[in-house]
């Protein structure tokens, strides 16, 4: 995935963050860890199994689940830090 691809996908789930399963608020560490470990979910970004797991918050659908794979995180985080300039 490219920055541009990535500034995209933020800007998607940020304009219909309903894409997204819905998460608990108080997710922990333990949970994080769990659904991206031990269940099977596919990036978002590329559809390769996802690796990472966290949850954002959306104003107006509330906490969400965004399933990446290691190399979708890091590109879409890079882009988040960047504001999509990378």
């Amino acid at each position: 995935m490219k920055a541009t691809a990535a500034a995209g996908l933020l800007h998607l789930i940020a304009a219909e963050p309903t894409l997204l399963a819905a998460a608990c608020a108080d997710a922990s560490e333990a949970d994080l860890d769990h659904r991206a470990r031990d269940e099977n979910h596919p990036c978002l970004g590329c559809g390769s199994p996802a690796r990472c797991a966290i949850v954002v918050n959306s104003t107006t659908a509330g906490p969400r689940w965004l399933d990446l794979c290691s190399t979708c995180w890091h590109v879409v985080r890079r882009a988040n830090d960047l504001g999509g300039d990378a």
